[in-house]
């Protein structure tokens, strides 16, 4: 006889959640993903016809004085819909995702626990919707949770803070002490400085910032100790300018692109991919689908500077540069036996081939650092595959080219990289050096006034290729 026995209970021990923070994350990232969960609020609010007026994220830094005495708040506030108990539960717990990936930054799951675990090690939790009196309160305290060994957290009402209409406001405290893998982790954060956190704030949700998906209902400010974050602006060329080549001829300063791929049919539950024509999802049974349109779209441009890092190509996805500044996907190329080749810059060390590429189609990973680039959305997007074969460049730099303002013996030009990328690249960059020439001779102007004088006059009056594109503006 089969002897009955009982099932096991295989609930993780609470100390699952502290081996959590030790998951590999930057400050700045940690940061991000609290920024990522209130711009989805806002999205999602949109998308069921209630729009957010002026949504507004609020974060406020502890300093580092405050670090020094083990006291001090990080806070972040938001005026978004809030949540019902229901959905706050939800959205506390490790591993929980949002029905709909494909359009959202985050919606809390695992990043949101990590990122607020590695902060410090005790988190409150306030949310309140429209219409309520009350706002719910919880409170994770990670010392508590692993001295009970259970997950069990308290849930409160409680009455809404002043001014708290709706929204949710997150404070992290009980900064981990000394010894620990995390101790000077928000320390890292702080050390960075207020304008500098704004910075990359402002270049990472630039899209967002700048309005650019106002259109389809996602648009923010954000603001760190009471300023502003501005959106990153690209320092480019127009794109009316271009200069003449004796190979390519007319060469664009800016090229823009926006060319669809194909579709494909995602299951919203667990991302699988499904058979056209098929309603469940073969993998979990779910009959949740989304058709989802493999666009991509974007810009190359060249910068106004040289400069050895701050140049490369954003990519981005719903308005999140996922990787800020990419220089690998785009100027390097690995043959069969993995060599990595450089392809631009080959002449010096100094770059100045920026852009921006927006991949909404394609996964990310769950810390939301890099795209999932084992997947075939990511893979089937030649014009990020950093393994071009000639046919790949070929389709990669003939989509970029087929921007309608592109000029058509330009388009040819670009078009013709596959053969050779890094000189088609090259060409692109150093046609646009004039300028810079102009420019050096200016700014040498104060240090020595007649030479300077010498230098521009004989550039202006010489019949060079500088002075006549310079004289075209």
């Amino acid at each position: 006889m089969e002897l009955k026995m009982e099932p096991f209970d295989l609930t993780p021990d609470p100390k699952v959640l502290i081996a959590l923070t030790r998951t590999p994350m930057s400050p700045l990232d940690a940061l991000c993903e609290l920024i990522d969960n209130s711009l989805d609020s806002f999205r999602a609010s949109s998308v069921r016809g209630e729009p957010i007026s002026s949504p507004l994220v609020m974060i406020t830094l502890p300093k580092v004085a405050e670090l020094d005495r083990g006291e001090g708040i990080l806070q972040l506030r938001d005026n978004g819909p809030g949540m019902s108990a229901e959905q706050a539960q939800m959205a506390l717990r490790a591993g929980f995702s949002g029905n709909n990936p494909y359009d959202s930054l985050g919606l809390f799951g695992m990043g949101f626990n990590i990122s607020t675990g590695k902060l410090g090690r005790r988190t409150k939790f306030i949310t309140a919707q429209r219409g309520q009196d009350k706002a719910l309160e919880v409170v994770i305290d990670l010392d508590k949770i692993t001295a009970s060994k259970s997950y069990s957290v308290p849930v409160k009402e409680i009455e809404r803070p002043k001014g708290f209409e709706h929204g949710t406001l997150i404070e992290i405290s009980n900064w981990w002490p000394d010894g620990d893998a995390n101790s000077k982790f928000v320390r890292r954060l702080m050390q960075y400085g207020i304008p500098v956190i704004q910075r990359e704030v402002g270049h990472r949700y630039a899209t967002i910032l700048r309005g650019d998906l106002r259109k389809r209902g996602v648009e923010a400010r954000v603001s760190i100790n009471g300023n502003e974050c501005t959106a990153f602006e690209h320092c480019v060329w127009g794109d009316q300018r271009y200069v003449k080549h004796k190979t390519f001829d007319k060469i664009p300063a800016v090229i823009r692109f926006d060319e669809v791929a194909g579709t494909q049919v995602r299951c919203l539950e667990c991302t699988g991919l499904v058979e056209v024509g098929k309603s469940v999802c073969e993998n979990c049974g779910s009959g949740s689908l989304r058709t989802l349109e493999q666009r991509v779209r974007g810009w190359f441009g060249i910068q106004r500077f040289d400069h050895a890092q701050k140049f490369g190509v954003d990519i981005i996805r719903n308005g999140r540069a996922i990787r800020v500044a990419e220089k690998s996907a785009f100027f390097e190329f690995v043959d069969d036996l993995k060599n990595t080749l450089k392809d631009y810059p080959i002449d010096q060390q100094f770059g100045r081939i920026v852009g921006e590429v927006h991949l909404d189609h394609v996964p990310v990973d769950f810390l939301k650092q890099d795209f999932q680039r084992t997947s075939e959305n990511f893979k089937e997007s030649p014009i990020i595959s950093n393994n071009f074969t000639s046919s790949d460049a070929e389709q990669a730099w003939a989509a970029i080219s087929r921007a309608p303002a592109a000029p058509r013996r330009a388009r040819a030009a670009i078009s013709s990289a596959p053969a050779a990328p890094r000189r088609a690249r090259a060409a692109f960059s150093s046609a646009w050096a004039a300028p810079e020439q102009a420019r050096a001779a200016l700014s040498s102007a104060w240090a020595a006034p007649e030479q300077a004088r010498a230098a521009l006059s004989s550039a202006w009056a010489a019949p060079s290729e500088n002075a006549r594109f310079l004289q075209r503006f």
